[in-house]
C-alpha cells in the first residue's frame, strides 16, 4: 500500500492574502516535505479557464518543478485531461519530466468534463473518448524508442520521432480516471492502473444534492467492477494498480479541530463542483459552514477523514481490506485558504500515518 499528497490544483483565493506565486512557491515547499516526511508520492491537477478561483493550467510544467525539488517521491498528474492534449508534445513533455525526475513520473489521464475546457481549446465534447483513446497509444508507441507512424480519427503521423526517450523503457506507467463502467473497460484494455475520484462521488453527486455516499460502499463497487472487467480482457486485478483520491485533514487535537481547520476551504471547493455539476446557485449558495446545521455539517465532516494519526489508521485500514496491497490513497491536505504553516502540519501527521501502515504491514 502507498500513501501520497494530493491532489494539487493550484487554487488561489484572494482572500488568502498571497500572490499566485507564492502560492507555488508553497506547493513546491509541501513537495519538499511530503518527500521529507515518508510519503510515496505526490500529484497535481489542471483546470482551465476559470478566473475568480484560479486553478494550475499547466500540469506537467508543476510536475517538472517539483522533479527538481524532490529525489525519491513519485510525481505526476492526477489527471491530465487527455482530450485537450496535441499527443506528441504531450509524449515529449512526460518524457522530459521522466527523464528531470529520474523515472519517478506516472502518468494518469481523464477524460475531463467542463464544456468550457473543451470550447476553450477547441474540441468537440462528443470526441473526448475516442481521443483519448488514440492519445494513449500515440504515447505508447512514441516512448518505445521507435518513430511514430499513426493513422486514426484523430490524429495522422508519420515518422515522427520523440526524444528525449523516457527514463524507463516504454516510458512511465499510464493510470486511467473515471468512474463509468466504460472507463473500467478503458483502464482493462489501456492502462496500468485505475483512479477512483474519492472525493467527488460523480455518479450521484447531481441527484443527491451535492453529497456524497459512504466512501466504502463506492470502493467495493468499484472494485468489483474493475475485477470483472480485468478478467473480461484477461488480465489479473493484483497487475493493476487501484489509486484513489481521498479528502481529509489532520489534526493532533483530534477529529473537531481538524474540521474546525478546513471546513472553510472544504466548503469551497464544494461550490465550486457543485457549479460545475449543475447543481442550481439557490442550493450552493447556503454550503456556508455558518449557514449549515449540526446535520449537514455531520453529513460533509463524514465525506473526508478527519482527526489525529491514531484516528485515522483504522479507515486506511478498512480501505486496505477491501482494495489490497496495490492500493495507492492520494490523500488531500492542501484547500484553498488554509495558510500553510496548517497544511504543513497535516502532511507531518500525514507521515506517521503511512509510517504506522508500514509497521501493520503493508
Amino acid at each position: 500500500m502507498k500513501v501520497g499528497l494530493g491532489v494539487y490544483s493550484g487554487e488561489w483565493v484572494p482572500e488568502e492574502g498571497i500572490s499566485p506565486h507564492q502560492v507555488y512557491r508553497n506547493d513546491l515547499a509541501q513537495a519538499g516535505l511530503a518527500e521529507k516526511v515518508g510519503l510515496d508520492s505526490i500529484w497535481y491537477t489542471e483546470h482551465h479557464f476559470l478566473p475568480e478561483t484560479q486553478y494550475n493550467p499547466n500540469v506537467m510544467g508543476m510536475c517538472a518543478a517539483v522533479s527538481a525539488v524532490t529525489s525519491r517521491i513519485t510525481l505526476g498528474p492526477s489527471v491530465v485531461l487527455g482530450p485537450l492534449y496535441h499527443p506528441i508534445r504531450l509524449a515529449e513533455d512526460c518524457a522530459m519530466v521522466d527523464q528531470l525526475s529520474g523515472g519517478r513520473l506516472v502518468v494518469g489521464i481523464g477524460l475531463g468534463y467542463r464544456d468550457e475546457e473543451y470550447r476553450g481549446i477547441g474540441v468537440q465534447r462528443r470526441h473526448r473518448a475516442p481521443m483519448t483513446e488514440e492519445l494513449i497509444e500515440v504515447l505508447r508507441r512514441a516512448w518505445s524508442g521507435q518513430p511514430v507512424d499513426f493513422h486514426g480519427r484523430h490524429f495522422d503521423f508519420e515518422d515522427v520521432a520523440v526524444s528525449p526517450a523516457p527514463c524507463r523503457p516504454g516510458g512511465p506507467p499510464i493510470w486511467i480516471a473515471g468512474y463509468r463502467d466504460v472507463t473500467l473497460e478503458r483502464v482493462a484494455r489501456l492502462g496500468d492502473g485505475f483512479i477512483m475520484d474519492g472525493g467527488t462521488d460523480s455518479t450521484k453527486f447531481e441527484s443527491a444534492g451535492g453529497y456524497n455516499r459512504d466512501i466504502f460502499t463506492r470502493v467495493e463497487e468499484m472494485v468489483a467492477l474493475l475485477r470483472q472487467a480485468l478478467l473480461r480482457h484477461g488480465r489479473r486485478y493484483d497487475d493493476v494498480e487501484f489509486a484513489m483520491t481521498m479528502g481529509g485533514f489532520l489534526s493532533e487535537r483530534g477529529a473537531d479541530d481538524a474540521w474546525q481547520q478546513v471546513q472553510d476551504g472544504y466548503m469551497r471547493t464544494r461550490r465550486v463542483y457543485g457549479s460545475w455539476y449543475g447543481i442550481p446557485e439557490s442550493e450552493t449558495s447556503r454550503w456556508y459552514p455558518r449557514l449549515m446545521t449540526p446535520a449537514q455539517h455531520a453529513a460533509r465532516r463524514s465525506e473526508i477523514w478527519l482527526g489525529s494519526p491514531e484516528g485515522v489508521l483504522p479507515l486506511f485500514e478498512r480501505l486496505r481490506a477491501i482494495v489490497g496491497e496495490r492500493l495507492h490513497v492520494m490523500f488531500r491536505c492542501r484547500y484553498p485558504g488554509v495558510p500553510h504553516e496548517r497544511t504543513c502540519a497535516s502532511i507531518r501527521l500525514l507521515g506517521q500515518v503511512r509510517d504506522r501502515l508500514v509497521a501493520t504491514g503493508s
